[in-house]
């Protein structure tokens, strides 16, 4: 398998370091805040956002998939349920906005069960995939429709732990 780089790890940082100051612009330094990661992907942005962030961001995680291979399956997978958000604030981190139907579906659920504020942001917007009208509220990098991987983006499992993201060759 031939992989390509896309973004260095020094082009991630700079990425994730801008994000963090419009995220603390948008949230503030003194409202808790939930910062909610998407496993299994999004380990690596959060852990990288959140130490650029302030302490009234705290972390909590939920696992939700769509993907079998390089294709989603369209329809989402709850590995548990959303933690309790009722009269919080919410940041939902991901890797990718790729279909958008995950970030959709977790953004509502996480408002419909009474979150006061719910925004989103992603390591990677890669545009032109869209199954539903969603955007991400914050973006740190974007891309054409590759199948990423590195920096938490995986094929079955493999290249997560890649310090950069790249792309497989076809």
């Amino acid at each position: 398998m031939n992989i390509k780089s896309l973004y260095t790890a020094e082009q991630i940082q700079e990425a994730v370091s801008r994000v963090a100051g419009e995220v603390e612009a948008f949230f503030g330094k003194d409202e808790p805040v939930v910062a909610l990661c998407l496993l299994n992907g999004a380990i690596w942005y959060a852990a990288d956002l959140l130490r650029c962030l302030p302490a009234n961001f705290e972390l909590q995680t939920i696992s939700i998939s769509s993907y079998e291979g390089t294709e989603s399956t369209g329809k989402l997978k709850w590995h548990n349920a959303l933690p309790d958000c009722k009269g919080k604030q919410v940041l939902v981190i991901d890797d990718v906005l790729d279909t958008g139907l995950t970030m959709q579906a977790v953004c509502s659920a996480l408002l419909e069960n009474g979150a006061t504020k719910v925004a989103s942001t992603v390591a990677i917007n890669k545009k032109g995939r869209r199954n539903v009208a969603y955007e991400a509220d914050f973006c740190a990098l974007h891309c054409d429709d590759f199948f990423l991987v590195g920096y938490g983006l995986d094929f079955n499992g493999k290249y997560r732990n890649l310090p950069f993201i790249g792309y497989i060759e076809a």
